[in-house]
């Protein structure tokens, strides 16, 4: 076997969860990256304004959206309102680093359990009613309230307790220790508590643009916000429709009746390259990853060979570009981190498509040819999973095993194995994670409860646990590099590839850019000068 040991020192790039097959099961539901911890960090980069102002875009995308309260985002379309309608303590920018949003500094104890954030003065919410300290408690408060179905949940966990210090100050006091804390939080936008009620009519948050206009699943009409803190909003207008048909919504991009296309297929993509009417919006690091889900507790998966085996059963290659059309990298240790990601490394086994070292394992875990597995996908939806299932099926019977391909109706697909607990003996299920690259918010999905896979690991869990408690960069990097091997040696679930989620503008368009899971920032988007 093949060994790799690969450890990037480059810049972190930008990703939040995009698509998400169902709330909750789709993915971390999380956003972060990495950040310069305790240092206080104020200023910061920000992605070049257009050379011109004002005007209106109509951006398309196949979701609608059916509702505008942030904590309790339904699909991952929402996200497009994050950085328009609301600001969050910290954000993500376009090349990656965590900077100060709505606080103007941060900084944490020596032991990573305590974090201070002081607030900017004067910002106000879009009603003119002042942002206080008082007011980012009430939202902690409300995120972390166990009614709340919040998808941050996971990520608010070591919240302890939340206070206020005067009006300009949050304590936050952790139960375990953090030192990537401002990275868990952007996705936490501040919004009023008090118009809760009335949020699907007007949101009150504190962002570039207010929402003048909203038909659930169907469209929301924004307009700038003459009051916002920061540089004023480039556009006038920015639109966002739904857009069913994916033929007719790149006719519409080519006609310019679309400014903007969120998420196209990647079968559309290609007529694309090149074009100097239409950009494709591509992220530089991809974070979107295909999880092939197996029960770890149940046969013939609760056997580390029998996942090695699907592992090197796996053409990544052929997967890529038929199923995905080449719109992608391939995971050739089988990593939720991409190869190009500055936390890859670690002592990484590589699994090369190889049937003879696939049937081997299968046979030391009980599985020889005659014998049945099935492959849990979804119908009319999805089309990379069944290429991607018939791949893997014509593979299988190279070596006489039987892969039975069985689509089935969302709600009965999800049913079957989410959430976490839930027995499958003898499935392969695809499935899908939009992760930042940050591994803390990325290979947290295997800890215990959190992936479907049912994968129970002490050695993971400490290991990822004095990661993330790590304040020193370069030690932590040697630490999520054991976290890797880990799950390299015991492949808790098959990641073939990262997908580029490819969305495109028209050539009028600029300013706009999309995160490694396929989040699609526009509070910088204008139209050209």
């Amino acid at each position: 076997m093949r060994r790799t040991r690969i450890t990037w020192l480059a810049s972190v790039l930008a990703a939040v969860l995009a698509a998400v097959a169902i709330a909750g099961c789709g993915g971390s539901g999380s956003d972060g990256t990495d950040t310069d911890v305790g240092m206080g960090a104020d200023g910061g980069e920000t992605t070049a304004a257009p050379a011109s102002s004002g005007g209106a875009i109509t951006v398309g995308a196949a979701q609608g959206i059916p509702q505008l309260n942030p904590a309790i985002r339904t699909f991952a379309w929402e996200e497009v309102l994050f950085p328009l309608v609301w600001n969050g303590l910290s954000k993500v920018t376009e090349s990656g680093a965590v900077e100060p949003d709505l606080a103007e500094r941060w900084e944490a104890s020596a032991d990573q359990r305590t974090w201070t954030f002081t607030l900017r003065s004067g910002v106000r919410f879009h009603d003119g009613t002042p942002v206080t300290a008082a007011s980012v408690v009430s939202v902690f408060d409300y995120y972390t309230d166990r009614d709340t179905p919040t998808q941050e949940a996971n990520k608010l966990a070591p919240i302890a307790k939340v206070t206020a210090r005067g009006d300009d100050t949050v304590v936050f006091q952790l139960r375990t220790a953090n030192a990537l804390f401002p990275s868990a939080i952007t996705n936490v936008k501040i919004l009023d508590t008090r118009s809760l009620g009335t949020i699907d009519k007007r949101p009150v948050g504190t962002g570039p643009y207010t929402v003048a206009e909203f038909l659930p699943d169907d469209s929301v009409r924004l307009v700038r916000n003459p009051d916002y803190f920061g540089d004023p909003a480039p556009l006038d207008e920015i639109r966002l429709v739904k857009t069913s048909d994916p033929t007719a919504a790149v006719n519409s991009l080519r006609s310019g009746d679309l400014n903007v296309l969120w998420s196209m297929p990647a079968s559309d993509a290609a007529q694309f390259e090149g074009d100097t009417a239409v950009k494709l919006l591509k992220p530089e690091l991809p974070s979107q990853w295909p999880s092939w889900e197996m029960d770890a507790t149940s046969p013939p998966f609760d056997d580390p060979k029998a996942r090695q085996a699907v592992a090197y059963a796996t053409d990544r290659e052929a997967i890529l570009e038929a199923a995905y059309f080449g719109q992608g990298l391939l995971a050739p240790t089988n990593n939720a981190l991409a190869t190009d990601n500055p936390a890859y490394g670690g002592d990484l086994q590589e699994y090369p498509y190889d049937l003879e070292m696939a049937k081997r394992l299968f046979a030391e875990a009980g599985v020889r040819a005659g014998d049945k597995l099935i492959w849990w996908g979804t119908a009319g939806a999805n089309p990379e999973w069944q290429t991607s299932g018939e791949i893997l099926q014509a593979s299988l019977k190279e070596i006489g095993i039987e892969l039975e391909i069985q689509n089935n109706e969302v709600s009965k697909w999800a049913d079957k194995f989410y959430p976490a607990g839930k027995k499958f003996p003898g499935m392969i299920v695809p499935n899908f994670q939009s992760t930042p690259p940050e591994p803390a918010y990325s290979l947290n999905f295997y800890l215990k409860g959190r992936c479907e896979c049912n994968w129970d690991s002490p050695e993971f869990e400490a290991a990822y646990r004095a990661a993330v408690a790590e304040p020193d960069e370069s030690a932590r990097q040697e630490l999520w590099g054991r976290v890797q091997e880990i799950i390299n040696r015991e492949v808790p679930l098959i990641v073939p590839l990262q997908a580029t989620v490819v969305s495109a503008q028209t050539a009028d368009v600029a300013g706009a850019w999309v995160e490694g899971g396929g989040q699609l920032h526009l509070e910088n988007a204008g139209l050209a000068g």
